[in-house]
């Protein structure tokens, strides 16, 4: 589900299943629907735990991956020339 919505922030996500659940919700009270609307509101809840984990855990994670890799290659290449020097 990480790559489904490409056209959106992930923040937006967030806020739009959020969103969506909270109609879903007011949907089953409301009306006498309410066994297609409970699948409909559980879907929701998924889509929404999944959104908030991606925004608050799982995107700060590949940034910090990102940065540790610059600093990983930086690191390598001061010590390789650093080993030229030596020779």
């Amino acid at each position: 589900m990480l790559t489904r919505y490409m056209g959106m922030t992930p923040q937006s996500q967030s806020y739009l299943f959020t969103f969506g659940l909270a109609i879903t919700l007011l949907g089953v009270v409301l009306t006498e629907m309410w066994l297609p609307m409970v699948v409909g509101a559980i879907l929701m809840t998924g889509l929404m735990v999944e959104s908030w984990i991606r925004v608050a855990h799982i995107i700060p994670l590949h940034r910090e991956m990102r940065d540790m890799k610059k600093q990983l290659a930086d690191l390598q290449s001061k010590l390789y020339q650093h080993q030229q020097e030596t020779e």
